[in-house]
């Protein structure tokens, strides 16, 4: 372990700001050499008579750039081939974001707040909108590769989406990832997702506390553990408020109606129509996206029913207002998206040891945001 002298001020302690910079030169001097184990964050935190806070973070950044390698149980090590910053053409300070399509408001949303999120920690973000091809996916990804970024975000991957060559290219590269909102069973990345139980335990419990007694749950398609996750939370929630499974009809509908038809919810609305026509005795509908949601307010409209009085409508989503609902309209479920996008960067500056099962996923507690289209009188949030 490398013991490195201190840089101290007049009053005899390290200071703060400089201790990136400290490291950063003792690698060029070669008082520190590739692949020579630095000291704990604490033990040079104490070494120095600085803060612990002040030491990780700068030990954070400079892995971010490539200079250092944090590796689980082991340490922090001088980079094999250490990138002295960004200007002499390393791309180790930038995180490549793979989504499906740009245009999406979900997917904005989440570049959004990646970047944000980056930001706070000194990195840059390089956005590649996938469209759901596999080809487009596989090439974005060793595009990102032999660019030497510093970590990769992978929104919703499928199996079907990424070839095995190219996951194969990702885990010889050696650099972490992180997924968001699906796991991938085939390899140990980390992955943030919203506990997809709540997500729809929330809405339900409230919709029956309201009294509302014949529910509809609309959804796109739900698979996986995903799908008995969010069919548990719904069960459970019937449960919990003393009613039973023929209290819910359940809607299934096709994800392309949202994945290419996002901006123009005709289709969806004509679909929901012929449905309500079916089912006039629903008295409140739980829709997990607020796309399918306005579609609904809109056909409800068009039809005179009075909402909530005749009929109670919840969301999904944290964005009503990208497809036409004004703020407080709809009661829906805020899945947080900005604490998620924090913890994705945290867990690329911080590689969880990911042989243990709980190590790999980070659930983000989402929170119902009550508004006019369950409860009269909207507007206030309810964890």
């Amino acid at each position: 372990m490398a013991i490195l002298a201190r840089k101290p001020d007049q009053a005899g302690r390290m200071l703060s700001a400089d201790v990136e910079e400290f490291i950063r030169i003792a690698i060029q001097r070669g008082e520190l050499r590739p692949g020579e184990r630095l000291g704990s964050a604490r033990q040079l935190a104490k070494q120095w008579k600085t803060s612990y806070g002040a030491v990780r973070q700068s030990l954070e950044t400079l892995a971010a750039k490539g200079i250092v390698v944090r590796r689980p149980r082991a340490g922090t090590f001088v980079s094999a081939d250490p990138v002295s910053s960004p200007s002499e053409g390393g791309a180790r300070n930038i995180i490549g974001l793979l989504i499906p399509d740009i245009r999406m408001p979900d997917c904005g949303l989440i570049a959004r707040h990646l970047q944000d999120a980056a930001h706070t920690a000194h990195l840059e973000v390089l956005i590649s909108s996938t469209d759901n091809e596999r080809e487009r996916y596989d090439q974005s990804i060793l595009r990102h590769l032999k660019a030497g970024v510093g970590g990769l975000v992978l929104v919703s991957p499928q199996h079907a989406r990424i070839s095995l060559e190219a996951l194969v290219e990702i885990q010889k590269s050696g650099i972490p990832v992180a997924n968001y909102a699906r796991a991938m069973e085939v390899v140990n990345w980390p992955t943030v997702q919203t506990d997809v139980f709540q997500a729809v335990y929330l809405p339900i419990r409230h919709l029956c506390d309201l009294g509302r007694k014949k529910l509809a749950f609309l959804s796109y398609p739900l698979s996986g553990q995903i799908g008995v996750e969010m069919h548990y939370g719904l069960y459970r929630a019937l449960a919990d408020s003393g009613l039973a499974t023929e209290n819910i009809t359940e809607k299934v509908i096709p994800a392309d109606l949202y994945l290419n038809g996002w901006s123009d919810n005709r289709v969806l609305r004509q679909l929901f129509t012929e449905w309500l026509n079916e089912h006039r005795d629903v008295d409140a509908i739980c829709c997990m996206h607020d796309h399918i949601a306005a579609a609904v307010l809109g056909v409800l409209a068009e039809r005179g029913v009075r909402v909530p009085d005749d009929i109670a409508v919840t969301g999904h989503g944290s964005m009503p207002e990208a497809f036409g609902i004004a703020p407080g309209d709809l009661t829906t479920v805020d899945t947080c998206i900005d604490e998620a996008m924090h913890q994705v960067v945290h867990l690329l500056l911080n590689p969880p040891n990911c042989d243990e099962d709980d190590a790999r996923f980070v659930a983000i507690q989402p929170r119902l945001v009550i508004g006019r289209s369950t409860v009269s009188t909207g507007g206030s949030a309810a964890s």
